[in-house]
């Protein structure tokens, strides 16, 4: 047993860590700015207009996040032991990292637009991806809890 009895779940599977749940709600956060939105019903098209003045971008990062809720929703069903669910969670770190790249890339090109001009939201956002890819890159955790499967017993 490589990590203490508290990380692993009920079934023997090892849980994601709390830095992998923050990494998935990360890559989610236009879905949560949409559900903070639509919570505060009345303030809501104003909070979305500030963080997103484009609304093709909160439609390009709703787009990006779909991986991480759909790995987050398998995370609770990975020990149903059906095939296609270890499939994916299986690959789920390379879905994250291909999902952190095109974030990236989306950065870079918002960044251009910009003509490189600093705004510290921008700086903050680009700087808090690189570092959560690094963490998804070297964590031995986050290779472990996706490469964990079910017992076929």
């Amino acid at each position: 047993m490589l990590y203490p009895i508290e990380a692993y779940d009920k079934h023997g599977l090892l849980k994601p860590s709390g830095m992998l749940w923050l990494a998935l709600a990360y890559s989610a956060k236009a879905w949560l700015i949409f559900l903070m939105a639509g919570a505060s019903r009345a303030q809501g098209a104003q909070i979305l207009e500030v963080i997103y003045p484009l609304r093709d971008h909160l439609y390009v990062g709703m787009g990006m996040g779909l991986p991480a809720l759909l790995l987050m929703w398998l995370s609770g069903q990975r020990h149903k032991q059906n095939q296609w669910i270890t499939a994916i969670w299986q690959q789920g770190k390379v879905i994250l990292l291909f999902a952190y790249l095109a974030d990236g890339l989306s950065q870079g090109y918002q960044l251009a637009l910009s003509q490189g001009a600093f705004r510290w939201p921008q700086a903050v956002n680009l700087l808090l991806t690189l570092w959560l890819s690094a963490y998804l890159m070297r964590s031995t955790r986050v290779r472990n809890t996706f490469a964990d499967q079910p017992d076929k017993g």
